[in-house]
């Protein structure tokens, strides 16, 4: 799909040459600063799903696929929406957002691989940018409730949702549609290539669209074909276009399936006390389900049930996912002990486990600042920087805390108050950290200087 982003003080004449740029990963790239600024403010959001092992498969899934592609620059920033809307999209600056509900879709490894596919495809053939060109003239109008209905769903308010996109959509000239529809059909045969070049079933595209079209003739609408318009001319396609073809079953992965659990888990928290029901509906393995439950009663703050549920779940499973969340639920027990026990056998086997490193500090059983690597993914430096945070408090380091928390709220969108730390920060610290606070007080500016240029603050 392409979700089209802009600024909604962008006048219809004035859109940004995006397409001319498309190579560079700069301030100087308008298509590049404006996924930035988005993909910022959506990690804000409320719907935003924290929880690293979810992120840590994402990435290691894409990585299957991004480097059989043409993008100038392989990394794919990352993202995960809790929403009761069915979604998935990219952005400009190689973005990807998956809304948790998408998982009831998708039920196999294959079919997931292949979304991935399609989206990623989107985003080689510049989709986005050559909508812009073909669309000067209705974008301004559109791209408004589209971007207001991505926040809407971010934050849980799926009927608010469904009526700003419905008329984003309705205000589409259908000469706009068709060129969406071709969008799409060009967007399914290059994920296919990219399937076919990452020697990865290709089946699972026919899975996703046969899926997709069956859930479109329900009752209820899903939000992802508002935008991926999907013509029974698609389905046909799928299982006529000359591809290799495989009779061997494809099992999947037992991360994507604690990948899916995790997702709906999130998603169930919005069926209130029905939360059982619906992940009984939607999935079948019993010691899947109990990871679910656990989970959703942690998210819901129903500690000592999470807690109690866990004891269901069979000992011998050990994955980073269990383990993950068998962490975090003794630390919010309290039984720290038992949290550290946990982690230190996983960092025994895996030392470089940012997410089990992040624990050991919010277990309490180990302070040390972290350092975020240049090309770390959205998620890793958040974790960074709330480990750096809680190290910082501990050692009394006051003008650190605010550094670090500063870059956080930064990550997260929140630019006023991100450059109001760092320059509390500055004022607070010793002359050794002065060059780097100030190095990074500069690259903010930079960046919110590239972003008021566009109009986006």
């Amino acid at each position: 799909m392409i979700l089209l982003y802009q600024a909604p003080s962008f006048a219809e004449n004035s859109l940004p040459d995006l397409v001319n740029n498309q190579d560079e990963r700069s301030l100087s790239n308008p298509s590049y600063v404006l996924g930035q600024y988005w993909f910022r403010k959506l990690n804000g959001s409320t719907g935003l799903i924290e929880f690293p092992p979810a992120y840590n498969y994402l990435q290691q899934a894409l990585s299957q696929i991004v480097p059989s592609t043409d993008l100038y620059n392989k990394t794919i920033d990352i993202a995960l929406l809790n929403s009761s809307q069915t979604n998935a999209f990219v952005i400009p600056g190689n973005h990807l957002f998956i809304y948790s509900d998408i998982l009831r879709i998708i039920q196999d490894e294959t079919s997931f691989l292949a979304l991935l596919g399609h989206e990623i495809a989107h985003l080689e053939l510049n989709h986005y940018e050559r909508s812009l060109e073909l669309q000067k003239n209705e974008t301004s109008k559109t791209l408004m409730l589209l971007l207001a209905g991505v926040a809407a769903a971010s934050a849980g308010n799926g009927e608010a949702t469904s009526a700003l996109w419905l008329g984003g959509i309705a205000n589409q000239q259908e000469n706009l549609l068709k060129y969406s529809r071709s969008q799409e059909q060009e967007a399914d045969r290059r994920g296919r290539e990219l399937l076919i070049d990452s020697g990865l079933p290709v089946s699972g595209m026919n899975t996703l669209l046969t899926a997709l079209f069956k859930q479109s003739m329900g009752a209820n609408r899903i939000e992802f074909l508002s935008t991926h318009p999907l013509p029974k001319t698609r389905i046909s396609d799928a299982f006529t276009i000359d591809q290799p073809r495989s009779v061997v079953f494809e099992p999947s992965s037992d991360h994507f399936l604690y990948f899916r659990a995790t997702l709906l888990a999130y998603r169930s928290v919005m069926e209130g006390d029905q939360y059982r029901s619906f992940l009984n509906q939607h999935i079948s393995d019993e010691q899947q389900r109990i990871y679910a439950y656990a989970l959703s009663e942690l998210l819901t703050q129903h500690t000592n049930k999470a807690t109690t549920t866990l004891t269901d779940l069979d000992r011998k499973l050990t994955n980073q996912f269990i383990e993950y969340l068998r962490s975090i639920v003794a630390i919010a027990h309290n039984d720290h002990a038992k949290a550290a026990k946990i982690i230190e056998s996983r960092l025994t086997l895996a030392p470089n486990d940012l997410a089990f490193r992040y624990l050991e500090s919010q277990s309490g059983a180990h302070f040390s600042f972290l350092k975020s690597a240049q090309d770390a993914l959205g998620y890793e430096k958040r974790m960074v920087y709330r480990n750096n945070i809680a190290t910082a408090r501990r050692q009394g380091n006051l003008a650190s805390a605010l550094y670090y928390k500063g870059q956080l709220e930064f990550a997260r969108g929140n630019e006023h108050i991100a450059m109001n730390l760092i320059n509390r920060a500055i004022r607070m610290t010793a002359d050794k950290h002065e060059t780097q606070f100030l190095r990074t007080k500069e690259e903010f500016s930079s960046i919110i200087s590239a972003e008021r240029d566009q109009n986006l603050n």
